[in-house]
């Protein structure tokens, strides 16, 4: 549930059972919407907060977009779509994600502006609409080389022409998705543009006109330009991250997702000692190791074991032996200040020290994407506004 602080702020004590929690900088995320929106000028901003936002809690960051004036949402799943209609928001929803014939009439009843490309959802939408007395929005999707969602762009303009067969659909946008927009080799976005181009250029000619074409992700907003169209889907920019190291970076980013938790025992041990599950790391000589209450069970990679990295008191703190589901460990020999309680960094920054999502990905061998999405319900979430708590969402208990 989440829980909204009505003035002032929150007493620590009262914001959340686990030392473990995701904290979520929603002026960040305001500072990175506006940024945004300010350089697209007419182009429409649809703001994606599938996967949980991105690890940041769908619910508040949809709530705090729309009190921006966010002019649309994006998710993946109709689960995610009916969790904010729920939750009181109110701005238009696109569900990029497959549904099913049956679930039709649940996309319909919340008003959810549906990703169509299979010829019986088609039919199963306009029957559901019908039944309800309105009309479904639909968008289009066609493939133009990513081979995962969509009509082959060949075929979309003859099933544009027989859209009136449905007329309880209301068409409102085609779209498309790049699969490499954040790379130096743009050359197959470039064949993309190109074949949505012309799907564009025959529908339009044949005296259609369907209001939102749209085609890009950060990646394309920020080094393709000549595909901006009638509308963008920004996600992980507005989180306050660059897609990859080789797009532009012509905005000043907040990073909004700070990852914590607090030490919550320290162990000396002795040469030949080990630490943790198949004894992975085995101590050289006396050692401090920083019990911290975190596993893989919320999200933290079993891959970091003996290469990642947290930051206690703004230094960095090695990794070390096999994470477990619900703790791991980390040798703080030389962190004199690590003691039982303090605080604990595992993506975020202290002092001048930083471990960003691309940090962990790369240790890893995995995406930013991978990393943030993965952050599991069970962690708390704590909402800041002003430098001040002003929400938690725990998933566990009603107490907070």
């Amino acid at each position: 549930m989440i829980r909204v602080k009505e003035g002032g702020a929150m007493p620590p004590g009262e914001v959340f059972l686990r030392p473990s929690r995701v904290e979520v900088d929603l002026d960040a995320i305001g500072a990175n919407y506006a940024q945004i929106r300010d350089a697209l000028g007419e182009v429409k901003l649809c703001a994606v907060v599938k996967a949980d936002g991105y690890g940041a809690g769908a619910v508040m960051v949809a709530r705090h977009l729309e009190s921006l004036g966010i002019e649309r949402l994006a998710v993946v799943t109709l689960d995610e779509a009916v969790e904010l209609r729920q939750a009181g928001v109110r701005a238009p929803i696109l569900n990029m994600g497959a549904i099913f014939p049956d679930q039709a009439p649940l996309a319909v009843r919340y008003y959810i502006e549906q990703m169509v490309f299979q010829p019986d959802l088609r039919g199963a939408l306009d029957a559901a609409a019908r039944a309800a007395g309105v009309l479904a929005r639909i968008h289009l999707k066609v493939d133009t080389g990513m081979s995962r969602y969509g009509l082959p762009a060949e075929a979309a303009a003859a099933l544009i022409a027989r859209l009136p067969e449905w007329p309880a659909l209301e068409c409102i946008g085609v779209m498309t998705h790049f699969p490499m927009s954040d790379g130096l080799d743009k050359s197959f976005a470039q064949l993309q543009i190109g074949r949505f181009s012309a799907l564009r250029r025959e529908v339009e000619g044949a005296g259609r006109r369907i209001p939102l074409w749209h085609m890009c992700n950060s990646g394309g907003v920020l080094d393709l330009p000549e595909a901006h169209m009638d509308m963008v889907r920004v996600g992980l920019m507005l989180y306050g991250y660059y897609p990859s190291r080789e797009v532009r970076r012509p905005f000043d980013l907040r990073p909004a997702l700070q990852v914590r938790t607090r030490i919550a025992a320290v162990r000396t041990i002795s040469r030949g000692d080990s630490v943790g599950y198949g004894r992975r790391y085995m101590a050289e000589q006396p050692e401090r190791i920083a019990v911290l209450p975190v596993g893989y069970a919320d999200g933290y990679d079993r891959k970091l074991r003996n290469i990642g990295e947290v930051l206690v008191a703004g230094r960095r703190a090695p990794i070390v032996g096999g994470l477990c589901m619900d703790a791991c460990f980390v040798q703080v020999t030389d962190i004199p200040e690590a003691v039982e309680g303090s605080e604990v960094t595992l993506m975020g920054s202290d002092g001048g020290e930083e471990i960003s999502p691309h940090d962990i990905a790369a240790r890893i061998e995995s995406v930013s994407y991978e990393v943030m999405a993965r952050w599991g319900r069970r962690l708390p979430r704590v909402y800041r506004r002003g430098g001040e708590i002003v929400a938690i969402r725990s998933d566990l208990t009603a107490e907070n």
